[in-house]
Parts: structure tokens; sequence; C-alpha cells
């Protein structure tokens, strides 16, 4: 105990005054016969109280804490004083705990050395065992024993604090915090204060408190996830196990240092620990079944499956992600935070408005399992969902993650098949150009692209995004000259340049792109889209014929097409769009706005009708198309024309009704593809 009080004594200083009402407490003395009396009964007796340095009785709390040295002071009792000759009786007197005789170190008269009404003697606080009473002897008597009050123990602050913090939580409603706060009573070396007794009765009613929520709130949770799991049951449950993680030590502890007291704590939380990791293991096993049934069965008119198939692709070719990778077979696994680029807000924003944000994150993780365990994106049974119902697809999915499962499978000639058709039939020239990029990227050593110049193009990008155009072409710039010879950051900067008006140099960057990387599509597009803008179609259709000899990309046939329209060539381009763009792609709005006006340059109402009818049951995703359609509708309307009759073209009324069903994605028997005029 004395080695206790040792340890404390560091806490002595910077806890006085801790405790409210630390002001003088009720006195204790004890009686000592001092002389003995003679014939007359004139026997003198003195009274022994806990002091301080000046023989105050009871001396003040935080004077004591404060003090390194134990003070008692000797009073008369009775009228009269000591005067110099009582020293050496005084010193006579020997404190005594247990069988263990204290010394004083010093005893000095109080108030003069003739008629001193108290004479106080000093030692060392270290030598008192401050929960042992004190006993004064000398030749003639012994007195009762002193107890000291524990309110002066150094420990007391300390301690009490912790109690008083531990019930305050418990008082209202936070068991947890109340087992943190009471720790230091977890151990039975705890000081025999008054209040210990009961800080570790309230240590075992806070941790049966803290049992009984977290077992009712687990027994709430299987109830629920067992009838319906979710996304959202999910989250509850995994953020209840984040809790029990937190739980488990501070009631470990405490189940350790209360061994005595017999009660299953330990044994109960594993149980819980446990029971809940494997209904999380259950539970998401069934939940992943019941999402990946949209890939299973579902079509593309599930908005579900269309939109988590675009945020998985625009994930899976992150182009960035590309220089991560070690060897070229190698796929790095996604990262749901690149959707958090202002570049995907819109996909973003869409998977949290209809709720489905939770349900992509299991969907990322089973990939990332299955690239992990399997080196595959999907397995056998999903692919073969996908590419069942590949044509009604608004862009090449089914593609994309079978070009990524040969790379994995280090198939390259399977790679190279998948993803030139993703190639071909890519519909969005921002995901064309994350194809490109992507595959630039792979094929490029590690360190020729520095950090740098990635940080300084992801800067650039965040900048143009808020509009701040000026600051995203200086870090372009440098990007680009940074990373030389990687051609996607001059195609940026063409970008960048084009939004600033700036045509001119916007082109120079794109042909700098075009020297560097000779099958970059994307800037091709670009250049194509502004001849057209300037109504050059000649140049436009002479530079989409000369690109379509070396790749041929759905998003190079329909500038071709727009060219030919331009200049009155309807027949020619109606070739183009049925016979080269619809086979690549039949979801596209952009290509049944420009068969709709094919078709009436050509005075072909019928076609007409059933072509605004496609155009119209899809998303546009240029307003240049839904003018197109909405000039298309004013023109028959001056001729007095239905465009809401069974739809029906040139052909056959029976093969328009089955390539209507095709383009909704119902397949009844294999696709031909259609004749010319």
């Amino acid at each position: 105990m004395i080695a206790y009080h040792r340890l404390f004594g560091a806490f002595l200083i910077c806890m006085t005054g801790i405790i409210g009402g630390a002001g003088p407490l009720h006195a204790q003395t004890v009686e000592l016969l001092y002389e003995e009396g003679g014939v007359f009964g004139d026997a003198r007796r003195v009274t022994i109280g806990h002091a301080d340095e000046k023989g105050t009785v009871p001396p003040d709390t935080s004077v004591v804490r404060a003090s390194d040295r134990v003070y008692f002071a000797v009073r008369p009792a009775g009228d009269w004083t000591f005067d110099p000759d009582d020293k050496q009786t005084l010193q006579n007197i020997t404190p005594v705990q247990d069988t263990s005789v204290l010394v004083p170190e010093t005893l000095t008269l109080v108030g003069g050395e003739e008629g001193a009404r108290a004479a106080v003697m000093s030692m060392p606080k270290s030598r008192i065992d401050w929960f042992a009473p004190v006993t004064f002897r000398h030749t003639i008597d012994t007195t009762s024993g002193l107890s000291l009050s524990e309110q002066y123990a150094p420990a007391y602050p300390f301690l009490q604090r912790a109690y008083q913090e531990g019930q305050r939580h418990l008082d209202v409603g936070r068991p947890l915090r109340a087992i943190r706060a009471l720790r230091p009573f977890h151990g039975p070396a705890t000081p025999s204060f008054s209040f210990v007794d009961e800080a570790k009765a309230l240590l075992d009613t806070a941790s049966t408190q803290v049992l009984d929520e977290a077992r009712s709130r687990f027994r709430t949770l299987r109830r629920d996830l067992v009838s319906e799991p979710d996304a959202a049951g999910l989250a509850r449950l995994d953020s209840f196990r984040v809790r029990l993680d937190s739980i488990r030590p501070a009631l470990v502890s405490y189940a350790e240092a209360r061994a005595e007291t017999d009660l299953p704590v330990q044994n109960r939380i594993e149980t819980l620990v446990h029971s809940a990791d494997q209904l999380y293991s259950d539970v998401r096993s069934t939940y992943r079944r019941e999402t990946l049934r949209i890939f299973l069965r579902g079509t593309y008119d599930n908005p579900r499956l269309r939109l988590y198939l675009a945020a998985l692709t625009q994930l899976l070719v992150t182009p960035d992600s590309a220089f991560a990778v070690s060897t070229p077979q190698q796929v790095d696994p996604l990262q749901p935070a690149a959707l958090d680029s202002p570049r995907h807000a819109e996909l973003q924003h869409r998977l949290r408005s209809e709720g489905w944000a939770a349900g992509f994150r299991e969907v990322v993780r089973l990939v990332n399992e299955n690239i992990r365990e399997r080196n595959e994106v999907f397995g056998a049974e999903i692919m073969k969902n996908l590419r069942l119902r590949r044509p009604a697809a608004p862009q090449p999915y089914f593609e994309v993650i079978a070009a990524m499962n040969a790379r994995l499978a280090e198939d390259q000639t399977r790679f190279a098949d998948a993803w030139g058709r993703a190639l071909e039939k890519v519909t969005d020239v921002s995901l064309l150009n994350d194809l490109q990029r992507w595959r630039l990227a792979s094929r490029i050593a590690p360190g020729t692209v520095p950090e740098r110049a990635l940080s300084l193009a992801e800067e650039a990008r965040s900048h143009r995004w808020a509009g701040r155009l000026g600051a995203a072409n200086a870090r372009l710039q440098l990007a680009a000259r940074l990373a030389e010879p990687y051609a996607p950051l001059h195609y940026e900067l063409g970008e960048l340049k084009q939004a600033q008006g700036d045509t001119l140099r916007a082109r120079e960057d794109f042909r700098r792109a075009r020297a560097l990387a000779s099958a970059y599509a994307p800037l091709e597009v670009k250049m194509l889209r502004q001849l057209l803008a300037q109504q050059k179609y000649e140049r436009a259709l002479t530079r989409a014929d000369s690109l379509l000899q070396e790749q041929s990309y759905w998003l190079l046939y329909l500038p071709k097409a727009r060219a030919l329209l331009g200049m009155n060539r309807h027949a020619e381009a109606r070739r183009v769009l049925r016979g080269r763009c619809e086979p690549l792609n039949d979801e596209s709005h952009a290509l049944y706005a420009l068969l709709a006006e094919a078709y009436a340059g050509m005075d072909v109402w019928e076609g007409v009708r059933w072509a605004v009818q496609q155009a119209e049951a899809l998303r546009p995703r240029r307003s240049a198309f839904v003018e197109r359609v909405s000039a298309v509708r004013a023109t028959a309307t001056e001729r007095g024309l239905s465009l809401t009759k069974a739809a029906g073209d040139s052909i056959s009324a029976e093969e328009l009704r089955r390539r209507a069903d095709t383009t909704r994605g119902i397949r009844t028997r294999d696709r031909n593809r259609p004749q010319d005029d």
C-alpha cells in the first residue's frame, strides 16, 4: 500500500483543488495521558489530531494534498500550556501504524517557547499508510487509533473524479463511456475509499447495460435482414460490427479484472461478435444474389442495370488506373472514389438519388473479389446474359468487361478482339477517349508519365469543371510538356481551348495528339464535329472516308452520315445509318434523329414515322439532335401528316416491327442486316 501512495504522489500537485468543497473537514482527535496525577488528582492530558504546518486542526484539504509532509498537532486538554521543558516529553510521543514505529522528523512548539498551546510534529507523507489508523504512545499511555480522512489521500481526487464521471455517463444513458471512465476501478488493487464498492457496482451495471443493448440491437438487425436483406440493412449491420469492435476492448479489460464477480461478460461479448460476423457473411451472400439478379436476368430496359454498368465501365477504364498495373495482364482493383470527380457528378447523383449507391458498392466489392481470387470481372453466367442482350445496350458494356476478363486471363488475342469491338460500338466520345487513354496508358512503361504530370492534369480537370479555364489551361500545358509523348493530354488541351473558343489553337493540339498516337480517335471525332459545325460538309466527308479506311468506329460513321445529309444526299446517308451505324449500335437517339431526317428528304413518311418514334423512346444526349427531330415533326405538320400512327417504312411493316422490337432489347430471332435501297 505504501508503494501505491508513492505511485500517486505525482498526481498530488496537479490534482489539488479538483474536487469541489475542498475546505476544512470535521476534526477528529484522540486523547493521550500526558502526566500522571498525584494525591490531588492533577493528571494532565493532551489531544492529538491531523493538522497542517501551523497546527490547524483539521487542516485545509488542498494544503494537505500539496504538501509532502504529514503534520500532527498535540494540544493541552484543559487550562495549561507547554513550556520548553515539555519538549523532551513531547519528543517521547511515538506514532505507530500496526507494528511500524513512525519517527517524527521535527517537533515545533506553536505560539512561542513560553506558554505554547500546541506542538506540531511532522514526518514524510511517503511513510504513512493513509488507510491504517495511527496510534500515539509514550511510557504511561497509548491512544486509540486516529483514522486519517480519505479525502486527504493523494489518489483521492483522481479516483473520485473517475467515479463521478462514470456515474454521470451512466445516469444519462452512456454505459460504454461509463466503463471507460471507471477504468481505474477495473483492477483489484484500488485503495479502499468509501466510494470504491459503489464504483465497482456501477461497472457491473454499465457492462450489463452495454451487453443488453448490443444484444437487443443485434436481434432487431437479424430479424430485419433475414426477412428482407438490402443494402441499407447491410450498412446498419456493418455499423453495428464497428461498434462491437469499440465495445469489445473495454468489456474484455473489465471482465479480466473483475473475474472474481463471476459475470460471463467475456463469453457474452465473444459470442455476440461471432454471431454478428456470421450474420454479415450469410446476409451479404443472400443480398449479393439478390443484387446480381439484375445482371443475370435483367434487360437494358432496367434503369438500375444500365446505371450499374455505366458506373462499372467508368471504373474499369479509369485511364490513370492503367498506370498502376505492374504487368500488362493486370487489371487494377476498382476504386469507387474515382466516381467522385466532377466529371462523373451526374452518375453519382443518379446512384444516390435512386438509392442504388450501396448496391453498387456491393457490385464493386464482388468484382474486386473476382479480380483477386478468380482473375475475372464477372463469371460465365453473367457474361452470357450480357452477351445475349448486348445489341440493345446503349454502350459496349459487354465488350469492355469481356476485354478485361481476357486481360486477366492473359489472352491477348481475345482482349484485342473485344477491345476493338468496344471501340467500334461506343457512341459517347468521352467514353471513347477513356477507352483509348486506358489502352495507351497500359502500354507505356512505368515512370514514362511522371506523377507530377498526372497530378497537374487532375488539378486542371478540377479547375475546368469549376469553370476556371485559365487555371486549367496553365496546369494542362505544363502536364503535357512533362508527359511527352503521352498524346491524351494534348487532346485534353485541344478540348479545353475549344471550350475557350480558340478553335485554331485547339486544332493544333489535336494534330499534335494525332502525331503522337495515330490511332487516337477522339480528336478525329472532335475535328469532324468542328467541320460539320462550320458546314464544311465536303471536307468532313472526305476526312471521314479517309479515317474509316483505318478504323470503322460508330463515332466516325455518324459524322459521315451528317455530312451526306448536309449535302442533301439523303439516300446515301440512309445507307450509312442503317447499313453501318445501326448494326454497331441501335440504342442511339442521334441515329434515329438522323434517320428521320434522311427519310424525310427521301419523302418516305412511313420511315419518318418509325424513326421519330424510335428517337423519342430514347434518352437524347445532345440538344442538336432533339432539334432535328422537332424540325422533322414541323415539316410533317405542315404537310398534314401524323407521326403517331403505327410505324412502317419503305421495306415492310413486319420488318420494321421486328426491328423496333430488336431496338428495345426483345430478341425473337437472329437479326439480319437491313438491305440498302
